[in-house]
């Protein structure tokens, strides 16, 4: 990773050996021949100093920001950090001021470049940390948590698994299923930046326990992790019923018509075969509807059902009756009304009703 580095008059690019904040350190000392017992820190653009715990997050979030490195003796020493009180915003000299200058100023000048130190407020904590609090704010839970860690100055186990499900909600819906790393980051940040007995002091942010970037773990990830896995369950729920409601079905049959099985069955079938009456025809088709819908359903025989029943083909009012007898008449009026302008044209000219 390159890091674009200014000390004193020169700007540098440094390839980093590590991403944490000793060892960024450690190299830009080496990169501007530095003495390694010397103590300096880096501000950003804006002449903010990065405090350590923080400055994995900033340089994720902002890769392309010129760092400054500042020598912390030299800014405590210098007459623009001793002269002027830090509430005189209108005498203290801005970053941008200090660097422009040293842009025009000759590049053997002696004097060394120092930014003026900020007050060691991240404007990204408190904005985590807001986010945090507005969100449980409005949460039915937000008051028991709040209660909770003010009464107790911690929270129980049952009720960190409220906040983060709270949080994991309102992340989902802002940012989907899939919210991207560093919108977790700022929540877990937020969380312990509220709630300071939760931060983890064995940890290197003090958050990870809540979500850890590089391993995509802690509670955030968990839970993020439950709502996917639920979400992918109910989706295939939801397409089996959709697929058990499709035209090969079995369904209850509406119909109160007695219905021959057996020897009996098969003679009506034989019937059907030779007979022209049509009202013969109707009364044996409604007798042998049940077996028929189990040839429909069964794959090895549906295609064999007009071979079967010929009256389907010669017979007007056969498909209807089936359809009412399957799903009741006033389903079946449906049919009618959708056929000219909808059915008729994706079937055969000799099929009718």
């Amino acid at each position: 990773m390159l890091f674009k580095v200014q000390y004193q008059h020169h700007r540098k690019y440094i390839k980093l050996t590590g991403s944490s904040y000793d060892s960024v350190i450690k190299d830009v000392k080496q990169k501007f021949d530095i003495s390694t017992d010397r103590k300096v820190y880096l501000a950003d653009e804006t002449g903010t100093e990065v405090d350590e715990d923080v400055f994995a997050d900033i340089i994720e979030q902002k890769p392309d920001t010129l760092w400054m490195v500042v020598d912390a003796v030299a800014v405590a020493d210098s007459p623009a950090h001793t002269s002027y009180p830090s509430s005189n915003k209108t005498n203290t000299p801005s970053l941008n001021s200090v660097a422009s200058s040293s842009d025009t100023q000759p590049s053997d000048s002696d004097g060394p470049f120092f930014p003026p130190k900020r007050a060691r407020c991240d404007d990204h904590l408190q904005e985590a940390k807001e986010l945090v609090k507005s969100v449980l704010e409005k949460k039915p839970a937000g008051e028991k948590i709040f209660q909770e860690y003010e009464t107790t100055g911690k929270i129980t186990d049952s009720t960190r698994r409220i906040l983060v499900n709270a949080l994991v909600g309102d992340m989902i819906d802002k940012y989907g299923s899939i919210p991207p790393k560093d919108i977790r980051v700022k929540y877990a940040v937020g969380i312990v930046t509220l709630f300071p007995s939760l931060k983890d002091p064995y940890s290197r942010k003090g958050y990870e326990h809540f979500y850890d970037a590089e391993g995509n773990s802690g509670y955030i990830a968990w839970r993020l992790k439950t709502v996917q896995r639920n979400n992918r369950c109910s989706r295939t729920t939801s397409d089996d019923k959709c697929e058990r409601r499709g035209p090969r079905t079995e369904r209850v049959f509406s119909t109160t018509e007695k219905q021959l099985e057996g020897d009996r069955c098969q003679e009506a079938i034989s019937f059907l075969k030779h007979c022209s009456d049509p009202e013969q025809v109707t009364a044996k088709m409604k007798s042998t509807f049940q077996f028929r819908q189990k040839m429909i359903h069964d794959p090895e025989k549906s295609s064999s059902v007009l071979s079967l029943f010929p009256r389907f083909l010669d017979t007007k009012g056969l498909v209807l009756q089936d359809f009412e007898l399957l799903f009741g008449v006033e389903t079946a009026s449906k049919l009618l009304e959708k056929w000219d302008s909808t059915l008729k044209p994706k079937t055969s000219p000799s099929h009718c009703f």
